[in-house]
Protein backbone atom coordinates (compact mmCIF):
# COMPACT_ATOMS: atom_id res chain seq x y z
CA UNK A 1 0.00 0.00 0.00
CA UNK A 2 1.70 3.71 -1.15
CA UNK A 3 1.60 5.64 1.47
CA UNK A 4 1.69 9.85 1.21
CA UNK A 5 4.70 9.59 2.21
CA UNK A 6 5.87 7.08 -0.25
CA UNK A 7 4.65 9.51 -3.34
CA UNK A 8 6.37 12.58 -2.11
CA UNK A 9 9.47 10.36 -2.51
CA UNK A 10 8.02 8.91 -5.51
CA UNK A 11 7.68 12.29 -6.86
CA UNK A 12 10.94 13.58 -5.19
CA UNK A 13 13.01 10.71 -6.78
CA UNK A 14 11.28 11.24 -10.55
CA UNK A 15 11.97 14.85 -10.21
CA UNK A 16 15.35 15.03 -9.38
CA UNK A 17 16.22 12.45 -12.05
CA UNK A 18 14.59 14.60 -14.67
CA UNK A 19 11.04 13.77 -14.79
CA UNK A 20 7.78 15.47 -14.10
CA UNK A 21 4.94 15.51 -12.14
CA UNK A 22 1.17 15.19 -13.75
CA UNK A 23 -2.00 17.66 -12.43
CA UNK A 24 -3.68 14.27 -10.40
CA UNK A 25 0.18 14.08 -8.69
CA UNK A 26 0.34 18.06 -8.24
CA UNK A 27 -2.95 18.06 -6.78
CA UNK A 28 -2.41 14.78 -4.58
CA UNK A 29 0.67 16.93 -2.96
CA UNK A 30 -1.14 20.55 -2.16
CA UNK A 31 -4.20 18.47 -0.53
CA UNK A 32 -2.03 17.17 2.17
CA UNK A 33 -3.34 18.32 5.32
CA UNK A 34 -0.80 16.29 7.75
CA UNK A 35 1.49 18.64 9.41
CA UNK A 36 4.24 16.43 9.56
CA UNK A 37 3.41 15.11 5.94
CA UNK A 38 3.44 18.79 4.85
CA UNK A 39 7.00 19.07 6.38
CA UNK A 40 8.25 16.32 4.29
CA UNK A 41 7.11 17.67 1.55
CA UNK A 42 8.67 20.80 2.58
CA UNK A 43 11.75 19.11 2.55
CA UNK A 44 11.51 17.18 -0.51
CA UNK A 45 10.83 20.47 -2.35
CA UNK A 46 14.11 22.15 -0.44
CA UNK A 47 16.19 19.27 -2.14
CA UNK A 48 14.96 19.74 -5.37
CA UNK A 49 15.53 23.36 -5.30
CA UNK A 50 19.36 22.87 -4.27
CA UNK A 51 19.88 20.01 -7.07
CA UNK A 52 18.21 22.33 -9.78
CA UNK A 53 19.68 25.72 -8.39
CA UNK A 54 22.79 26.87 -6.78
CA UNK A 55 22.52 28.12 -3.27
CA UNK A 56 22.67 31.70 -3.73
CA UNK A 57 19.52 33.95 -3.31
CA UNK A 58 17.63 35.07 -6.30
CA UNK A 59 17.62 38.96 -5.56
CA UNK A 60 15.51 41.79 -7.83
CA UNK A 61 14.52 45.13 -6.82
CA UNK A 62 12.02 47.27 -8.82
CA UNK A 63 10.82 50.84 -9.38
CA UNK A 64 6.70 51.51 -9.50
CA UNK A 65 8.11 53.69 -12.90
CA UNK A 66 4.74 55.02 -13.86
CA UNK A 67 2.04 54.99 -11.41
CA UNK A 68 -2.02 54.60 -10.82
CA UNK A 69 -2.42 55.16 -14.57
CA UNK A 70 -4.24 51.98 -15.45
CA UNK A 71 -7.19 51.42 -17.23
CA UNK A 72 -7.62 47.70 -16.75
CA UNK A 73 -9.77 46.39 -13.73
CA UNK A 74 -7.64 43.62 -12.17
CA UNK A 75 -9.79 43.29 -8.87
CA UNK A 76 -6.29 43.33 -6.71
CA UNK A 77 -4.77 46.02 -7.80
CA UNK A 78 -4.69 49.72 -6.44
CA UNK A 79 -3.27 51.14 -9.13
CA UNK A 80 -5.93 50.97 -11.66
CA UNK A 81 -7.83 54.57 -12.26
CA UNK A 82 -11.26 52.23 -11.63
CA UNK A 83 -10.70 52.32 -8.50
CA UNK A 84 -10.75 55.58 -4.99
CA UNK A 85 -7.58 54.35 -3.80
CA UNK A 86 -4.51 55.84 -1.93
CA UNK A 87 -1.89 55.37 -4.06
CA UNK A 88 0.16 58.46 -5.58
CA UNK A 89 -0.14 58.92 -9.49
CA UNK A 90 2.28 60.47 -11.73
CA UNK A 91 3.48 59.63 -15.02
CA UNK A 92 6.29 58.63 -16.47
CA UNK A 93 9.44 59.04 -14.20
CA UNK A 94 12.60 60.57 -15.24
CA UNK A 95 15.43 58.79 -16.64
CA UNK A 96 17.71 60.17 -13.73
CA UNK A 97 15.34 59.04 -11.23
CA UNK A 98 14.93 55.49 -12.53
CA UNK A 99 18.91 55.37 -13.05
CA UNK A 100 19.67 56.72 -9.31
CA UNK A 101 16.81 54.21 -7.63
CA UNK A 102 18.85 51.06 -9.15
CA UNK A 103 21.99 52.00 -8.56
CA UNK A 104 20.97 52.57 -4.48
CA UNK A 105 19.61 48.85 -5.45
CA UNK A 106 22.58 47.27 -6.23
CA UNK A 107 24.56 49.09 -3.48
CA UNK A 108 22.25 47.11 -0.99
CA UNK A 109 22.82 43.65 -2.98
CA UNK A 110 20.16 43.62 -5.03
CA UNK A 111 21.51 41.29 -8.32
CA UNK A 112 18.33 42.67 -11.06
CA UNK A 113 16.20 45.72 -10.92
CA UNK A 114 13.16 45.65 -12.83
CA UNK A 115 11.03 48.73 -14.17
CA UNK A 116 7.33 48.33 -13.56
CA UNK A 117 4.92 50.54 -15.61
CA UNK A 118 0.77 50.56 -14.83
CA UNK A 119 -1.13 50.53 -17.70
CA UNK A 120 -1.41 48.10 -20.66
CA UNK A 121 1.08 49.57 -23.14
CA UNK A 122 3.24 52.24 -23.48
CA UNK A 123 3.32 55.33 -25.83
CA UNK A 124 5.85 55.29 -28.17
CA UNK A 125 7.59 58.40 -26.41
CA UNK A 126 7.61 56.40 -22.90
CA UNK A 127 8.99 53.28 -25.06
CA UNK A 128 12.08 55.34 -26.40
CA UNK A 129 12.41 56.63 -22.65
CA UNK A 130 12.77 53.01 -21.02
CA UNK A 131 15.33 52.30 -24.23
CA UNK A 132 17.55 55.09 -22.91
CA UNK A 133 17.22 53.93 -19.54
CA UNK A 134 17.63 50.05 -20.09
CA UNK A 135 20.85 51.38 -22.08
CA UNK A 136 22.15 53.38 -19.65
CA UNK A 137 21.77 51.04 -17.12
CA UNK A 138 23.85 48.46 -19.03
CA UNK A 139 26.27 50.55 -19.37
CA UNK A 140 26.38 52.11 -15.67
CA UNK A 141 25.68 49.30 -13.07
CA UNK A 142 26.38 45.36 -13.21
CA UNK A 143 22.57 44.81 -12.79
CA UNK A 144 20.65 42.30 -14.72
CA UNK A 145 18.21 44.75 -16.01
CA UNK A 146 14.33 43.83 -16.10
CA UNK A 147 11.07 45.28 -17.17
CA UNK A 148 7.49 44.91 -16.73
CA UNK A 149 6.21 47.15 -19.39
CA UNK A 150 2.29 46.35 -20.33
CA UNK A 151 1.15 44.04 -23.36
CA UNK A 152 4.28 43.47 -26.24
CA UNK A 153 5.03 43.10 -29.61
CA UNK A 154 7.28 41.42 -31.28
CA UNK A 155 8.74 44.90 -32.95
CA UNK A 156 9.20 46.15 -29.14
CA UNK A 157 10.65 42.97 -27.65
CA UNK A 158 13.58 43.02 -30.29
CA UNK A 159 14.33 46.49 -29.51
CA UNK A 160 14.24 46.05 -25.94
CA UNK A 161 16.39 42.91 -26.24
CA UNK A 162 18.96 45.08 -28.37
CA UNK A 163 18.94 47.83 -25.36
CA UNK A 164 20.02 44.95 -23.09
CA UNK A 165 16.56 44.00 -21.66
CA UNK A 166 17.27 40.78 -19.80
CA UNK A 167 14.03 39.31 -18.58
CA UNK A 168 10.23 40.48 -18.98
CA UNK A 169 7.84 39.79 -16.03
CA UNK A 170 4.09 39.57 -17.13
CA UNK A 171 2.14 37.61 -14.43
CA UNK A 172 -0.70 34.50 -15.65
CA UNK A 173 -2.13 35.51 -11.82
CA UNK A 174 -4.29 32.52 -11.38
CA UNK A 175 -5.54 29.75 -13.23
CA UNK A 176 -7.79 30.39 -16.77
CA UNK A 177 -11.22 28.93 -15.09
CA UNK A 178 -10.81 31.82 -11.63
CA UNK A 179 -9.42 34.48 -14.10
CA UNK A 180 -12.63 36.55 -14.68
CA UNK A 181 -13.98 36.23 -11.44
CA UNK A 182 -10.56 39.21 -11.05
CA UNK A 183 -10.69 40.40 -14.48
CA UNK A 184 -12.90 41.15 -17.57
CA UNK A 185 -10.80 44.07 -19.49
CA UNK A 186 -8.99 41.42 -20.94
CA UNK A 187 -8.70 37.65 -21.08
CA UNK A 188 -6.44 34.91 -19.96
CA UNK A 189 -5.35 34.57 -23.66
CA UNK A 190 -3.72 38.02 -23.77
CA UNK A 191 -1.74 36.76 -20.78
CA UNK A 192 -0.42 34.37 -22.65
CA UNK A 193 -0.15 35.42 -25.62
CA UNK A 194 2.33 38.15 -24.09
CA UNK A 195 4.53 34.93 -22.81
CA UNK A 196 4.48 33.67 -25.84
CA UNK A 197 5.54 37.09 -27.54
CA UNK A 198 8.53 37.14 -24.95
CA UNK A 199 9.43 33.84 -25.40
CA UNK A 200 9.63 33.95 -29.55
CA UNK A 201 11.53 37.71 -28.96
CA UNK A 202 14.50 35.40 -26.93
CA UNK A 203 13.76 37.78 -23.73
CA UNK A 204 13.79 35.70 -20.45
CA UNK A 205 10.43 34.97 -18.52
CA UNK A 206 9.09 36.20 -15.53
CA UNK A 207 6.00 34.53 -14.65
CA UNK A 208 3.82 34.04 -11.37
CA UNK A 209 0.51 34.88 -9.63
CA UNK A 210 -1.06 35.88 -6.30
CA UNK A 211 -2.18 33.35 -3.90
CA UNK A 212 -5.41 34.39 -1.79
CA UNK A 213 -7.42 36.18 -4.19
CA UNK A 214 -10.01 33.29 -3.34
CA UNK A 215 -8.91 30.73 -6.02
CA UNK A 216 -9.01 26.89 -5.09
CA UNK A 217 -6.02 24.71 -4.82
CA UNK A 218 -7.19 23.52 -8.16
CA UNK A 219 -6.34 26.73 -9.47
CA UNK A 220 -3.40 26.78 -8.13
CA UNK A 221 -1.85 24.05 -9.54
CA UNK A 222 -3.46 24.72 -13.20
CA UNK A 223 -1.77 28.32 -13.19
CA UNK A 224 1.93 26.85 -12.49
CA UNK A 225 1.05 23.75 -15.26
CA UNK A 226 0.32 27.00 -17.45
CA UNK A 227 3.19 28.46 -16.76
CA UNK A 228 5.34 25.14 -16.90
CA UNK A 229 4.60 25.57 -20.59
CA UNK A 230 6.45 28.68 -20.92
CA UNK A 231 9.71 27.14 -18.70
CA UNK A 232 9.83 30.89 -16.66
CA UNK A 233 13.15 31.79 -15.14
CA UNK A 234 11.45 33.56 -12.55
CA UNK A 235 8.13 32.78 -11.18
CA UNK A 236 7.07 35.44 -8.72
CA UNK A 237 4.92 34.29 -5.90
CA UNK A 238 3.23 37.19 -4.63
CA UNK A 239 -0.11 37.10 -2.06
CA UNK A 240 -2.88 39.41 -1.81
CA UNK A 241 -2.57 41.81 0.55
CA UNK A 242 -5.59 43.55 0.39
CA UNK A 243 -5.60 47.24 -0.47
CA UNK A 244 -8.17 49.91 0.48
CA UNK A 245 -10.63 50.84 -2.21
CA UNK A 246 -10.11 47.61 -4.40
CA UNK A 247 -12.92 45.10 -5.06
CA UNK A 248 -10.96 42.69 -3.04
CA UNK A 249 -10.35 44.46 -0.03
CA UNK A 250 -12.04 42.58 2.46
CA UNK A 251 -10.52 38.96 0.94
CA UNK A 252 -10.50 36.91 3.82
CA UNK A 253 -6.64 35.99 4.74
CA UNK A 254 -5.20 33.08 2.84
CA UNK A 255 -3.48 30.47 5.82
CA UNK A 256 0.10 30.18 5.91
CA UNK A 257 0.14 26.58 5.61
CA UNK A 258 -1.79 26.90 1.56
CA UNK A 259 1.33 29.54 0.99
CA UNK A 260 3.71 27.00 2.15
CA UNK A 261 2.09 23.91 0.31
CA UNK A 262 1.43 25.66 -2.77
CA UNK A 263 5.29 26.97 -3.11
CA UNK A 264 6.75 23.03 -2.34
CA UNK A 265 4.06 21.90 -5.01
CA UNK A 266 5.36 24.57 -7.57
CA UNK A 267 8.94 23.55 -6.87
CA UNK A 268 8.00 19.65 -7.57
CA UNK A 269 6.16 21.46 -11.06
CA UNK A 270 9.07 23.49 -11.97
CA UNK A 271 11.84 22.29 -10.19
CA UNK A 272 14.29 24.64 -12.29
CA UNK A 273 12.76 28.15 -11.75
CA UNK A 274 13.74 30.76 -8.85
CA UNK A 275 10.74 30.54 -7.49
CA UNK A 276 10.85 34.16 -5.59
CA UNK A 277 8.75 35.55 -2.65
CA UNK A 278 7.15 38.54 -3.69
CA UNK A 279 4.37 40.94 -2.52
CA UNK A 280 2.28 40.26 0.61
CA UNK A 281 5.01 37.91 2.02
CA UNK A 282 6.08 39.75 5.01
CA UNK A 283 2.00 40.83 5.79
CA UNK A 284 1.12 37.23 5.95
CA UNK A 285 4.29 34.52 6.03
CA UNK A 286 5.81 36.86 9.04
CA UNK A 287 8.54 34.84 10.51
CA UNK A 288 7.69 31.89 8.10
CA UNK A 289 8.95 33.07 4.94
CA UNK A 290 11.90 31.09 6.42
CA UNK A 291 10.25 28.12 6.03
CA UNK A 292 9.24 29.12 2.31
CA UNK A 293 12.82 29.71 2.02
CA UNK A 294 13.52 26.17 2.96
CA UNK A 295 10.56 24.53 1.01
CA UNK A 296 11.06 25.73 -1.96
CA UNK A 297 11.40 29.30 -2.55
CA UNK A 298 14.70 30.17 -3.59
CA UNK A 299 14.56 34.03 -3.89
CA UNK A 300 13.00 37.78 -2.90
CA UNK A 301 12.30 40.66 -4.28
CA UNK A 302 13.63 43.20 -1.70
CA UNK A 303 13.94 47.33 -1.42
CA UNK A 304 9.74 47.34 -1.52
CA UNK A 305 6.59 47.35 -3.72
CA UNK A 306 4.89 48.50 -6.18
CA UNK A 307 2.58 50.82 -3.78
CA UNK A 308 3.56 49.09 -0.45
CA UNK A 309 6.75 48.65 1.39
CA UNK A 310 9.02 45.40 2.88
CA UNK A 311 11.32 44.74 5.45
CA UNK A 312 14.57 46.17 5.66
CA UNK A 313 16.76 44.76 3.23
CA UNK A 314 19.33 43.80 5.68
CA UNK A 315 16.27 42.03 7.84
CA UNK A 316 15.82 39.95 4.40
CA UNK A 317 19.81 39.56 3.90
CA UNK A 318 19.89 38.25 7.62
CA UNK A 319 16.61 35.68 6.71
CA UNK A 320 18.43 34.66 3.62
CA UNK A 321 21.94 33.64 5.84
CA UNK A 322 19.87 31.97 8.36
CA UNK A 323 18.09 29.82 6.00
CA UNK A 324 21.45 28.81 4.23
CA UNK A 325 21.29 30.82 0.86
CA UNK A 326 24.84 32.80 -0.11
CA UNK A 327 24.28 36.64 -0.95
Amino acid sequence: MTTTTDLINELKERVLQGGEINYEEALALIQIEDSDLIGELRKAAHEITLAFNSNKAGLCSLINAKSYLCGEDCGFCAQSVRFETSVARYELLEPEVIVRAAKRAEQFGAQNFCIVTSGGALSEEEFESILDVVRRLKKETKLGVDGSLGFMTHARLVRLKEAGIRRLNNNLQTSREFYPEIVSTHTYDTRLETNEAIREGGVELCSGGILGMGESREDRVKMAFDLKKFSPECLPVNVLNPRPGTPLEDTPKIENVEILKTIAVYRFILPKSNIKLSAGREQTLGPEQDKALQGGANGLIVGGYLTTAANPVRDDLEMLRRTGYLI
